[in-house]
């Protein structure tokens, strides 16, 4: 019984540090669930999630409905995420304004040092693994480069980025938040957490509306990579090594901002960036600390993968 309680507190840790990597533009949640060895299980938990089951939940057969879903695996998981979303928010988007810095600096690395992981796990490069491999940085970098939309607030807009937002969640590499900027939809989601936390019934309205959007998206992806997980898991493994390098453009620390957009407050946010050097002559650059955050982040990916190897049922 303990040891199944460590691995269910165990599971919603995971589940908080896939939340909190899923707010910041740039990291995916996927991302982490790789590392922490819970990627495939949570992809067949999500595939094997049916009508027939759910309805099981309510009749005589709800223990073994329970089992069949892995329930205990989504609920803690799924507790983690909306912990991490609800506590974190505002935390990162201080550091996000005070120490931008340091912050990509660390995710910089926890994401190259992913890809070495990953790459490990590919056990044989063949010819579609590299052309995987490439496929993948190219769609990341192509993604990362992409100007942001305007967006919009109506409903049936923001329940397709619901959709588009989990499926870039759960791919290693894409960034679920870099979405919402690039669709316009980042701000509404921001200020939705927002109102959830004062009660707001027009947040949970749109809160509603995207969560609907991405557990659909979320159930018809998962059938599909389930299905290549099971007949091309090689291949699938070059693929989101190359989006996890790919996707190294939009997290470096160093930018330079091209172009200006207002948000709603009227404030302008830099749109399109460019990665730049850091002068290391120059203080601001604070290339000491980001050299620190970075190295953080391969101390704690080592002690993530080495935890995980323990417990990879968690």
């Amino acid at each position: 019984m303990n040891n199944v309680r460590f691995n269910l507190l165990t599971t919603y840790l995971k589940g908080m540090t896939m939340g909190a990597a899923d707010v910041i533009p740039g990291v995916s949640g996927g991302t982490i669930a790789l590392i922490t060895h819970i990627y495939e299980r949570l992809i067949r938990a999500i595939n094997g999630i049916s009508l027939k089951l759910v309805l099981q939940l309510l009749g005589t057969k709800r223990k073994e409905a329970w089992r069949a879903l892995d329930g205990a695996f989504l609920l803690s998981l799924a507790l983690g995420i909306g912990t991490s979303i609800l506590l974190f928010t505002s935390l990162i988007e201080w550091l996000l304004e005070a120490y931008p810095i340091p912050l990509w600096a660390f995710f910089f690395g926890l994401i190259l040092g992913s890809a070495v992981v990953l790459k490990n796990k590919v056990t044989s490069w063949r010819f579609s693994a590299f052309v995987a491999l490439l496929t993948g940085a190219l769609v990341a970098y192509g993604v990362g480069v992409i100007s942001p939309s305007a967006g919009s607030e109506n409903l049936l807009y923001l329940f397709f980025c619901g959709m588009l937002v989990v499926i870039a969640m759960i791919l290693p590499g894409i960034s679920g938040a870099f979405i919402l900027i690039l669709l316009g939809a980042y701000q509404t989601a921001l200020e939705t957490v927002a109102k959830l936390k004062s009660f707001d019934p027009e947040g949970l309205i749109v809160f509603a509306v995207m969560a609907s959007g991405g557990l659909i998206g979320l159930k018809l992806f998962s059938k599909g990579l389930n299905w290549m997980f099971l007949h091309y898991k090689n291949t699938v493994l070059a693929a989101m090594t190359g989006f996890l390098i790919g996707s190294l453009f939009k997290v470096w620390p160093w930018k330079k901002t091209m172009t200006y957009h207002t948000n709603s407050e009227g404030v302008q946010e830099p749109l399109t960036t460019i990665a730049v050097f850091p002068d290391l002559g120059d203080a601001s650059q604070q290339l000491g600390s980001a050299l620190l955050s970075f190295f953080v982040a391969l101390v704690l990916l080592f002690f993530l993968e080495r935890i995980s190897k323990k417990n990879p049922d968690a």
